[in-house]
């Protein structure tokens, strides 16, 4: 199955790395402010915007969440993401307590565009 076609089957980017067992706590975190640039999302955070090109309502994330479903724009779907932790590629699953189909953003990530896509939990993996 080609990225693109798992892009589209389950609406999220996939990379290629298997899950590892490290924990962290949880942390979502929303951002009021609008913002215009993946620069900024902080370091060690999985960044995701309402807007195509970085812009309109960001949603920080840090360490493990079961359930991100109270936050709108992963609910909802979001046009740009950022993976910019430090040492962790960024593992997300559809349903909430890790439950459903799940896909890997590399660490370093960046992407915008004219979809909306979702995810309802996440785990940090493949930790160097």
């Amino acid at each position: 199955m080609t990225i693109n076609t798992t892009l589209r089957r389950i609406g999220i980017v996939i990379g290629s790395l298997a899950i590892a067992s490290t924990a962290f706590t949880s942390t979502a975190h929303a951002e009021d402010a609008s913002t215009k640039a993946a620069s900024d999302c902080p370091k060690g955070w999985l960044c995701v915007w309402t807007g195509e090109s970085y812009t309109g309502r960001m949603q920080k994330v840090e360490g493990n969440n079961a359930d991100l479903s109270q936050y709108s724009v992963f609910a909802n779907g979001y046009k740009s993401i950022y993976n910019n932790g430090k040492d962790c590629d960024f593992k997300a699953w559809l349903g909430k307590d890790y439950t459903g189909e799940s896909g890997i953003i590399e660490r370093g990530y960046k992407s915008t565009g004219p979809y909306a896509k979702k995810f309802l939990s996440n785990k940090w993996v493949n930790c160097t």
